[in-house]
């Protein structure tokens, strides 16, 4: 192990963490190493774009706030009655399982930031649900790893 594939490791389960410990078992990680290094690229990732997607959301809402003259009618599309439907259905603790591996971090902290910035627990469970998914994928990657090899 060194530090290019730390590195290596540390960025994609940033952006691409179901595929973090798998990588990090085939470039022989321990599992502790494999745990530790996924859940700090998640972790990071997680920061990066729940607060960069709240920026982003407030920037485009002032944006639109000085371009407003007039009361816009709501308008509601297949979208958005699709995104509201999946909101009220699975709620926070929803968004917040499938994050991490199933829906991407990036993905998943954008919107989460849209819909719960204002939940004090939003971002604490995110780290948490990373930790948890980075435990369970790195023991399924050296499960399979093992069975491989022996």
């Amino acid at each position: 192990m060194n530090l290019t594939e730390v590195i290596s490791v540390f960025l994609l389960s940033s952006v691409k963490f179901f595929f973090a410990p798998a990588a990090a078992a085939a470039s022989g990680f321990s599992y502790w190493e494999t745990v530790v290094v996924t859940t700090a690229g998640g972790v990071s990732g997680v920061t990066f774009f729940y607060y960069f997607g709240h920026w982003i959301f407030k920037q485009i809402d002032d944006v639109r706030a000085r371009r407003r003259k007039y009361k816009p009618r709501k308008m509601f599309s297949k979208k958005n009655r699709t995104i509201i439907h999946i909101k009220r259905k699975f709620g926070l603790i929803g968004l917040i399982i499938v994050t991490p591996a199933i829906l991407s971090i990036p993905i998943g902290c954008v919107v989460a930031a849209k819909f719960y910035f204002r939940n004090r627990l939003t971002y604490p469970l995110l780290v948490f649900s990373t930790f948890c998914w980075s435990a369970g994928l790195s023991y399924f990657a050296h499960s399979v790893k093992d069975a491989i090899i022996y």
